[in-house]
């Protein structure tokens, strides 16, 4: 057994507290030789004094306090005790294929579409696994880190496009060897889920599928599409096909499914093929597979580490550092000792109350917290409130209050609480961009954006609130665009157009035209608007694809860089923020 975890900090901070005592001895020796020079007979006499004895206490106290903090840093350790294995289920990568051959519409609405649905669906069925997302083609990206929080793991899912990584083709290899790199620092099962149409050029599957074996990595392969295949449409930003995509010799390409390749992978790691059917059932299959493979090595087990012991030096240490504080080198008077041993009740008592009063609170705002992660949201504001009647200065609880009547949807008494934490400058910017959210919910669009820019004035670098900005200025210039006055002359002139309508045939007929004349302008307009965004839209697709480009081939060598550039690039409008701490 060894005694201490860190056995180097213990020998620099032995070879360094030894440096300390050696130097102290000399400084001692020297001051000695200067005082008995100076003073003579007379030193001997000073040197036995009581002032001179609490100085040499005081500064062996310190040199032991010292040492003991020194041991604490050491971590000693003594004893066994069993800790559990936190990976009692694993770990799941979902590679999905993102090749252009996913936009075959054999499945509808497409087959990339299905693997999003699907994606989803597994995510739902394997909470107790940490999950990640890896988007292949011809090479394969990091789209989404392991990780345990399902709205993450659905917002990376919504990025996926056909085409959307540079390098095209099929390449399975290149998926299970990013798989592989993921899983590496992971204990517990290692499971991939290979979504694709089966589509495979890649010339070293096997290498891979060895690789594979040697780590215990069990791919289940799903196979997305038909036999008799699908044409793979080029569309455009809107999502017009404009043309079927053709080979180097001109031919439409056909993408039909190709399962022997996928039973093969399945195979080869003892894991199983699933043939898609739709979202539930291939979940429900993976979910049944998975769960029957052998949970021998990670379940229920502990592993045995040593105690660690630091605390008791280093409680040791403070005592004697307290100690050293108290030992002055000149004796305290009597009666000050007298009056300070009758006061110490008193102000013990003193510094306690603020801390009683907040105890209450706090537990119950931690009580609060666990409803809320709960999503239990009624019983969270129960427990906030009676937080803020025994705390009503601690602004956090109102912030959480707020929260909490934001998930009950119950918006108007959701922003005047976000406002009242706005007060607090260490909460001001998230209260400020919550109540802009509530807002906005409740269709104050100017409020909405006043509270955004307030939150950017107190928290520049916050991208949401920028990005809900926008949002919210575009909304407010869609409502612009409506006049209320044209409405207003429409309802005032049919009535007027009943009262002065004539029998004449002349007058009507001359009516009519008028009236469809003015429907064929409003219809020109309206197509007008319509281009105008279309091309606008056009554009912005053309400035992103670019973007995305370049910021692909500057980060082909670097997958997180990578993500990064394709989460800038389709980033939806975010949910919002309900932060609760």
């Amino acid at each position: 057994m060894e005694l201490f975890r860190h056995t180097a900090i213990l020998l620099w901070g032995a070879a360094a507290l030894a440096a300390l005592l050696f130097f102290r001895f000399k400084a001692e020796e020297s001051r000695v030789a200067a005082a008995r020079s100076l003073l003579g007979p007379a030193y001997e006499g000073l040197a036995q004094s009581p002032a001179a004895a609490r100085r040499r206490l005081r500064g062996l106290l310190y040199l032991a306090a010292l040492a003991l903090a020194l041991l604490a840093a050491a971590g000693p350790q003594w004893g066994v005790e069993l800790s559990p294995v936190t990976d009692l289920k694993g770990n799941v990568i979902i590679a999905v294929d993102t090749s252009y051959s996913m936009a075959a519409r054999d499945i509808k609405p497409s087959r990339l579409e299905n693997a999003r649905l699907l994606l989803g669906a597994i995510a739902e069925r394997f909470v107790e696994y940490r999950i990640g997302v890896v988007a292949f083609s011809g090479e394969a990206y990091v789209q989404c880190p392991l990780t345990t929080d399902q709205e993450a793991v659905s917002y990376f899912a919504s990025s996926l496009t056909p085409g959307m990584l540079p390098a095209q083709g099929t390449d399975f290899s290149s998926a299970i060897g990013t798989a592989l790199g993921m899983l590496s620092r992971y204990g517990g099962q290692k499971v991939m889920v290979l979504i694709t149409d089966g589509e495979d050029h890649s010339s070293v599957l096997d290498t891979a599928l060895k690789d594979a074996e040697a780590q215990n990595l069990k791919i289940f392969t799903v196979g997305i599409g038909t036999p008799d295949g699908e044409l793979i449409p080029m569309t455009d930003s809107a999502g017009n096909t404009l043309e079927y995509k053709k080979d180097n010799s001109g031919k439409t390409v056909v993408s039909r499914l190709g399962e022997s390749e996928l039973m093969k992978i399945a195979s080869r790691t003892g894991a199983a093929y699933i043939r898609y059917g739709g979202p539930d059932s291939a979940a429900a299959d993976i979910r049944k597979a998975v769960g029957a493979l052998d949970l021998e090595k990670s379940r229920g087990k502990g592993r045995s580490n040593y105690k660690n012991r630091y605390q008791w030096p280093l409680a040791l240490a403070l005592v004697l550092l307290l100690i050293e504080l108290s030992v002055m080198e000149r004796g305290l008077d009597p009666r000050l000792l007298r009056l300070g041993r009758r006061a110490a009740p008193m102000a013990a008592l003193l510094l306690l109350l603020p801390a009683l009063s907040t105890a209450g609170s706090g537990a119950l705002a931690r009580k609060g917290n666990s409803a809320y992660d709960k999503k239990d949201w009624s019983k969270a504001f129960e427990y906030y409130g009676r937080a803020m009647q025994q705390d009503p200065k601690d602004k956090r609880l109102d912030f959480n209050t707020g929260d909490a009547f934001y998930r009950l949807e119950d918006y108007a008494k959701a922003r005047e609480f976000y406002e009242q934490a706005a007060a607090a400058p260490a909460v001001a910017a998230r209260a400020s961009y919550n109540r802009g959210n509530a807002l906005f919910k409740t269709g104050d669009v100017q409020g909405a954006i006043d509270s955004y820019r307030r939150t950017l004035m107190l928290d520049p670098k916050d991208e949401n609130a920028l990005f809900n900005l926008q949002k919210a200025l575009e909304q407010k210039k869609k409502n612009s665009c409506k006049d209320p006055k044209d409405d207003k002359k429409d309802k005032d002139k049919k009535p007027q157009d009943k009262k002065d309508q004539k029998p004449d045939q002349d007058k009507k007929d001359q009516d009519k035209k008028d009236q469809q004349q003015k429907e064929q302008e409003k219809k020109d307009q309206q197509k007008q608007e319509q281009e105008k965004k279309k091309q606008e839209a056009r554009e912005k697709s053309r400035q992103i694809l670019e973007m995305m480009k370049e910021k692909e081939k500057a980060a082909a060598r670097n997958p997180d860089q990578a993500q990064q550039a394709l989460r800038q690039a389709g980033k939806p409008p975010p949910q919002p923020r309900m932060e609760d701490w």
